[in-house]
């Protein structure tokens, strides 16, 4: 349980704050039950209101706690009602002050609103929705009791369309209820707004530990439910939906003490109801499913789906039944005798039941639909509801605009300020290259496109990223499934048994194992111990018609050589933990009229810096070679491949791989497809790419060299150069997938 500290106080929250005493005396509020309500004087009044006000001010710290991210300020003013504005909830004065409210039970009643609105706040479609769904129920009651009122002959046919006439609803809004609906819906209201109350003044002494049961604070709302807002304890005399709804309320809220209902209401509480797979008394339900728990749903929806489906049908059929029971003629009759002076002989409207109807005409010739308005009339005084539902429903909606208006301003601030840290760290980063591109003898310029590239090729360097990170932190054994015997049990081996037919034969079955079982044997994958890629790019004349095309190639050569090597890094820093020998290694090379290799591998170099190397390749894209030799480059890698490489690839102990990008067709492709031939013989992984708006004669050229006769090597990925990329990444996936530790 939380404690909380006054504002302003050094003494404890379960104390009234120093200097404040109640606004009535104790002394003036006797042991026995008081008359209903005191009469006070206008001065009395606004004592009472000081003093009240100047307590609920001096608890400003504890209401901003209990409240959270809803900010409401509470003012004891001339009536119920919220200034949507300000943010201001509004209690009348003259309400509490006639029913001798303490001041612990002022602060309680206060606490109680606002954890109305909390719980309005934490699930506010839940709530909006039940509403709507109460104005559903009330206008299949509301047609029930209009039946009644016309099948009693007793009401003239105008007023029956007076009860029944709906008015126009504003745009937007949901369509009004007619006079008898409203009647209705307040029959259903107050059902739910009794297992409310039982939620939040659950929600009160779980927030504020001095309104625990058993503290002082507790002993003040026994109080108060005992005194002045459930008197009585006997309700057999009510309508059965009243007797139901007042006992579960009253109930929880004074446990020492009996109330008196009917004995069918009794048996009700007795009998327990199936709920989820389990069967709950009344008080079960309550207990487990509708109080507040920190690891239970019990926001407004839940309950009330839990309360549609266990307690509400109770209540429908007590409410059916008293309708049934109800007989508008002796009401007629009773009212009859309450009347004073010459009178209709119809029963007097409550102003209130039809909010819409014109106050002049609410006279004689009108009527309170609510067949139970004098049994309700006790409740209806002391249990007022403090704030109407289309307050409650603006309220919601102003939070919510609220909430959405502080999301989106979050939002902007939080991408402003992720855009000055972006802004900041791109400087930082800036001088940190430059810095770096100096010590290695990189140009300014070399450094500053390798970045620009670098960023637009981000996305496929993270995925590769995630590839590479599975590779190293994946498993490292396979699984061989084989056959092995022999057993007793398994599968029968017949050569088996004809070898061990004499000893079964002769009864000695203990010798004899002729079945055999399919077992699973964990082997350690180790291949390959090096994967060399080496990317060829075309520089004839052509690529140089469309600056798109360099850029491109440019960001491929990125793409490729800058995830390898990151992929490599990740290989040496899990290198203790993983024991594997697999490393990663990249060659560049151009071609044109004559070939040029712009990287070497690392185990060629010599150098210390692999990055440099790659930053470097892209100062010598820039000059047009004319031509597109490309066997040339294929003669170069075929004569760098030694005996003994040529037999590790055969026996996957080394993975090469060759990637060509081309925009034509070869210069020579007779050549090109023999050389091409020969890496693929002995294992070598060999892939081309033909970027470009090309002609079909160029096309042709590039099929016949890297697809005819044999498995498809070549992909045309035609004018959209921009699905170049992801075709690599794809083609580095499918090749490397497979990469076990």
């Amino acid at each position: 349980m939380n404690s909380f500290e006054v504002a302003g106080s050094t003494k404890e929250n379960d104390d009234i704050p120093e200097g404040l005493s109640d606004p009535i005396d104790k002394q003036d509020i006797p042991e026995k039950r008081p008359e209903p309500e005191k009469k006070l004087t206008k001065e009395e009044l606004e004592k009472y209101r000081e003093k009240g006000q100047k307590m609920l001010d001096s608890y400003k710290r504890l209401f901003i706690t209990f409240a959270k991210d809803v900010s409401l300020k509470f003012k004891l003013s001339d009536g119920f009602y919220i200034d949507l504005d300000s943010g201001e909830v509004n209690l009348d004065t003259k309400w509490f002050a006639g029913r001798g409210f303490s001041e612990d039970q002022i602060l309680w009643a206060t606490l109680h609103e606002l954890s109305h609105f909390l719980d309005l706040a934490d699930d506010p479609k839940g709530m909006m929705d039940n509403f709507s769904y109460v104005r559903q129920k009330a206008k299949k009651t509301g047609a029930l009791l209009f039946k009644k009122f016309k099948d009693s002959g007793i009401v003239p046919p105008e007023m029956l369309e007076k009860i029944s006439e709906i008015y126009p609803s504003e745009p937007g809004q949901e369509e009004n209820l007619s006079p008898i609906e409203n009647a209705a819906y307040g029959i259903h209201h107050k059902f739910y707004n009794a297992l409310d109350d039982i939620y939040v003044n659950n929600v009160v002494s779980r927030k504020a530990s001095r309104f625990e049961e058993k503290r002082k604070g507790g002993n003040e709302i026994k109080r108060l439910y005992q005194e002045k807002l459930f008197r009585s304890k006997d309700y057999s005399k009510l309508p059965l939906h009243m007797q139901f709804s007042y006992k579960i309320l009253r109930a929880e809220m004074i446990r020492d003490e009996e109330v008196l209902v009917s004995p069918e209401i009794d048996d009700i509480f007795s009998k327990k109801i199936e709920f989820e797979g389990g069967r709950y008394t009344i008080s079960e339900i309550i207990e487990k499913f509708l109080k507040p728990r920190t690891a239970r749903n019990t926001k407004p929806e839940k309950r009330y789906q839990i309360i549609h489906k266990t307690l509400e049908p109770i209540f429908d059929d007590l409410l059916r039944k008293d309708i049934e029971a109800w007989n508008p003629k002796s009401q007629k009759d009773k009212n009859k005798e309450k009347e004073e002076g010459p009178a209709s002989d119809l029963p007097s409207i409550d102003p209130e039941t039809d909010p819409e109807a014109d106050p002049e005409t609410n006279s004689e010739e009108s009527f309170d639909p609510n067949p139970f308005a004098e049994d309700y009339k006790e409740f209806d005084k002391n249990n007022p509801d403090k704030i109407n539902e289309k307050d409650i429903k603006e309220w919601a909606e102003k939070q919510e605009e609220i909430k959405n208006n502080n999301a989106i301003k979050e939002a902007q601030d939080k991408t402003e300020k992720e855009k000055a840290r972006k802004e900041q760290e791109k400087k930082a980063q800036e001088a940190r290259d430059m810095e770096w591109a100096e010590k290695n003898s990189i140009s300014a310029e070399s450094m500053k496109e390798f970045r620009n590239i670098e960023s637009e090729v981000a996305p496929y360097l993270e995925e590769l990223s995630r590839l590479w990170r599975d590779i190293v932190l994946g498993s490292s054994k396979g699984v061989d499934r084989t056959r092995e015997g022999y057993f007793k049990t398994g599968e029968i081996n017949i050569g088996k048994t004809i070898e061990d037919w004499p000893k079964i034969e002769k009864r000695q079955l203990d010798d004899v194992k002729v079945m055999e079982r399919i077992i699973d044997k964990e082997r350690l994958i180790e291949k390959p111990e090096l994967i060399r890629v080496r990317v060829v790019g075309d520089m004839s004349g052509s690529m140089f018609q469309d600056p798109m095309k360099i850029k491109i190639l440019k960001q491929a050569f990125v793409l490729i050589l800058s995830s390898l090597k990151e992929f490599n890094t990740y290989l040496s820093m899990n290198r203790q933990s993983t024991k594997s020998k697999l490393e990663v290694d990249t060659e560049a090379w151009l071609f044109g009229s004559y070939v040029k290799k712009i990287k070497s591998f690392r185990s060629d170099s010599g150098k210390q810096s692999e990055q440099a190397d790659i930053i470097n390749v892209f100062s010598q894209m820039d000059d047009n070679m004319q031509d597109t030799f490309d066997n040339f480059v294929f003669e170069n890698i075929n004569e760098s491949l030694t005996q003994s490489a040529k037999e590790k690839i055969a026996k996957e102990k080394i993975l090469e791989i060759v990637f060509e990008i081309t925009d034509g067709a070869s210069s020579s492709p007779g050549s090109t497809k023999k050389e091409i031939d020969k890496l693929s013989q002995v294992g070598v992984v060999v892939k081309g790419f033909q970027i470009g708006k090309v002609s079909r004669e160029e096309t042709q050229v590039f099929n016949s060299v890297w697809n005819t006769g044999q498995e498809k090597r070549g992909e045309v990925v035609g004018n959209d150069l921009r699905k170049l990329i992801p075709a690599i990444s794809s083609a580095l996936k499918k090749y490397l997938r497979n990469v076990r530790l």
